[in-house]
């Protein structure tokens, strides 16, 4: 383990003892070339596991959303290799796909979709909105504290922008990462540094949505909150 990380708690859990440096983005997601000084925290052995399965799903589905020149060339390089070595996961992505027509821009066209497991999205940006927390500030988030994961319409956006993102805030860091593969956005509130807000683009803007026939439902960014459970609960209340 690097001295960096050692006598460390795991930046996923905050309670486990880090084992070793986890890439908080994994190198996967990037080519070879653009691999260099990516954000790193301490991770355990059991969050190192989980994390690890959903990093595989996830750098084998996103890059066919991508808009990003590496999402294209990751797509033609590695995605094949990864597919043969999991056999289960093509069948499903063979089994989901389809073939919709859609309108963008006014103009009608036919698109091909593959089905992506939202749940595993939306736990992976949790936990990388954890690992950059603990990257960028040192701040570990304790148990009660919650995170909470939206892909979001450009509606959305627009909407977190305004209301949550142009807030005071006691620090702001950006990131860009591969040449614009992944870029984000962080900002911590002034009076709890365990409230923070991010914002991610994958590979360009990953287009996702609940139905391609409905434009209104694509989005391309990932929003992350962490709060106190409390406050989440008030909210939901």
């Amino acid at each position: 383990m690097s001295k960096r990380f050692k006598g460390k708690r795991c930046a996923y859990c905050a309670e486990r003892e880090a084992v070793t440096g986890d890439h908080v983005f994994a190198r996967e997601f990037f080519l070879v070339s653009e691999r260099a000084n990516l954000p790193q925290a301490p991770i355990c052995d059991e969050c190192n596991n989980r994390k690890s399965k959903l990093e595989h799903y996830l750098t084998t589905v996103l890059p066919f959303g991508g808009q990003h020149p590496t999402s294209l060339e990751n797509l033609e390089s590695m995605v094949p290799k990864r597919l043969r070595k999991n056999a289960k996961l093509h069948r499903e992505l063979a089994a989901g796909q389809q073939r919709v027509l859609t309108q963008t821009g006014g103009a009608c066209q036919h698109i091909v979709t593959i089905p992506l497991d939202g749940p595993r999205l939306d736990e992976l940006f949790a936990m990388i909105a954890r690992g950059l927390i603990w990257y960028h500030w040192q701040i570990y988030l304790e148990k009660n504290y919650a995170v909470q994961t939206h892909s979001v319409t450009r509606f959305g956006e627009r909407f977190f922008d305004e209301h949550l993102f142009k807030l005071n805030a006691r620090n702001r860091v950006r990131g860009n990462l591969g040449d614009g593969a992944f870029t984000y956005e962080g900002a911590q509130a002034v009076d709890d540094s365990g409230i923070t807000i991010w914002r991610f683009d994958i590979y360009g803007g990953l287009v996702s949505c609940e139905d391609p026939t409905a434009p209104e439902t694509m989005g391309s960014q990932i929003v992350v909150i962490t709060a106190p459970e409390a406050a989440f609960q008030a909210k939901a209340e």
